[in-house]
């Protein structure tokens, strides 16, 4: 009974502690004139105000970027592109990693709150020796290095002095919460370096979403095209079947040579050889765009018919080289990077400076020795705790250190980030206008040869020609239709590069992300 009225007496005094205590802990918190903040490095980079090699005849402002595609009037490329970005693996990946971030920039919040841990036990023992005239003091469980805090309510049993433990029984429970108080914005600076790994992570997204949608688009024009060709080449297969039919007709009643059959049938050879490496190659483009699209390889085995109008070439868009740098999500990503780091630059010097911490703690329990009479026990705690790093042998200033050289370092990825993207546009837009410039002198050149065909079609029906010169004529238009259509499959595909080094191929969606919370501290 003794020790159940020894912690009544004792206990009088906790709501005294605990006004103390609090008292101090607003003192510490008011004290703090500051946190540990680390701008971001400024961009060594000078943007310039336009691309050089933009065409203003040809660049329009209203252009579409986020869903360029649409501009095609093409449902079939839209609905492949739409499901790429639904279905697709490595964008499914990058929102597996934004699942991933937010689960650390939950477990870095936590800090913000205190740890209320329960604990209880039962055992048996025998100690031998001097009975400790006070029992109690403890350590409150979950501190960092287990920081020792004398609390209050020690129990001092009815035992004499010297006199050995009896065996017996022992049972007891207990609730410990502690709490480190954020003054200098260590903890602030831990979970804003992963909030900015959070927003990194969804430009990932953006990155991948971008990726799908150009991959798709590139890989359609070219199923497209290479259908085309194959059009081509059957048409010049017929041609140079009646141009073998007509020279051995002609070898037949003597009126020519045996070269001019074998020139024949050389053409016709040409043209038959290019049929089966046509299909593997268009079998390839929809397999791929299948594994886009999150699907099997076989299951996308031809293309729909194309409907009437599709595929015409989108406006190209004026766009200034700032809002590429706000768009690209490989230059967001960077610079979320950048960020990132100088937040845990912060959190790092942090270490430099004293963490206070709070802990509270009451604990009861109950001893049955085998020849007294049992007796209870319990404890009710309220304490405050320092740690001050006094000598670490230059390990805290050695690893802020090497987190200002890591910045240092991502800050110029960051700038090679952006001078890539910026050359990546020029060349771009540079070499749009060349192949646009092709195309147009190419399909010119095959309007001519189908002409240069059509007349000698005609002097071979006016008796003035012979039809071989006839035929080789059409064979040489379809040879220059397919130059053209291949230059118009690369046009095709740079601009679909073009819409990509404009960061265009995502939407911006509202993400479920938990703000930081509010520094502690924040006085100037």
């Amino acid at each position: 009974m003794r020790a159940h009225r020894s912690l009544v007496n004792r206990s009088a005094t906790f709501p005294a502690t605990v006004r103390l205590l609090a008292a101090a802990a607003v003192t510490l918190m008011a004290s703090a004139c500051t946190t540990v903040n680390v701008d971001m490095p400024p961009l060594a980079v000078q943007v310039p105000g336009q691309f050089d090699s933009v065409d203003p005849a040809t660049a329009q402002g209203s252009a579409d970027i986020a869903q360029w595609w649409k501009q095609l009037d093409d449902p079939v490329l839209s609905g492949y592109i739409e499901e790429g970005l639904r279905q697709n693996v490595d964008v499914r990946i990058a929102l597996a990693r934004i699942k991933e971030a937010r689960a650390f920039h939950g477990m870095a919040e936590s800090a913000y709150y205190p740890t209320v841990e329960l604990a209880a036990g039962a055992g048996r023992s025998r100690e031998s020796g001097a009975v400790p005239t006070q029992l109690g003091g403890s350590a409150i469980p979950g501190w960092p290095g287990n920081i020792p805090i004398p609390l209050p309510g020690n129990v001092t049993p009815n035992f004499p002095q010297n006199a050995s433990m009896p065996l017996g029984n022992t049972h007891a429970y207990g609730l410990a919460a502690t709490w480190e108080v954020d003054i200098f914005g260590a903890r602030h600076a831990d979970a804003e370096m992963v909030h900015q790994l959070i927003l990194g992570a969804h430009e990932q997204q953006h990155g991948a979403q971008l990726m799908v949608a150009a991959d798709i688009a590139t890989r359609y024009f070219e199923a497209r095209g290479v259908e085309k060709r194959m059009r081509i080449v059957e048409r010049a297969i017929y041609v140079a079947e009646r141009g073998v039919k007509y020279a051995r007709g002609r070898f037949q009643s003597g009126q020519t040579e045996a070269a001019d059959v074998a020139r024949a049938e050389m053409y016709l050879r040409d043209a038959q050889s290019k049929v089966e490496p046509l299909k593997a190659l268009l079998a390839s483009h929809l397999r791929r765009i299948a594994v886009l699209m999150g699907q099997t390889p076989q299951s996308l085995t031809e293309l729909p018919t194309q409907p009437p109008g599709a595929q015409r070439p989108p406006s190209l868009p004026a766009v200034l080289p700032g809002d590429v740098l706000a768009r690209r999500p490989d230059v967001r990503g960077a610079e979320r990077k950048v960020r990132s780091q100088a937040a845990k630059v912060g959190s790092a010097r942090a270490e430099l400076f004293p963490k206070f911490y709070i802990g509270l703690g009451a604990s009861a329990g109950r001893a049955h020795p085998d020849n007294i009479e049992g007796y209870n026990f319990g404890t009710q705690s309220l304490g405050v705790g320092l740690r001050l790093p006094i000598f670490t042998a230059g390990r805290i200033r050695s690893n802020i250190a090497a987190n200002e050289a890591q910045l240092e370092g991502v800050a110029l990825e960051y700038e090679k980030t952006v001078l890539g993207a910026l050359e990546d546009v020029e060349n771009v837009y540079t070499a749009h206008r060349a192949f646009t410039s092709r195309v147009a002198y190419l399909t010119q050149t095959a309007d001519l040869a189908h002409q240069f065909a059509r007349e000698r079609m005609a002097h071979f029906g006016a008796g003035q020609a012979l039809l071989q010169a006839a035929l080789e004529a059409q064979a040489d238009a379809l040879k220059r239709e397919d130059e053209a259509t291949q230059a118009e499959i690369e046009l095709n595909t740079h601009t679909v590069l073009l819409y990509k080094a404009l960061g265009g191929g995502w939407t911006p969606a509202p993400a479920p992300i938990v703000a930081v919370p509010t520094e502690i501290a924040m006085a100037e």
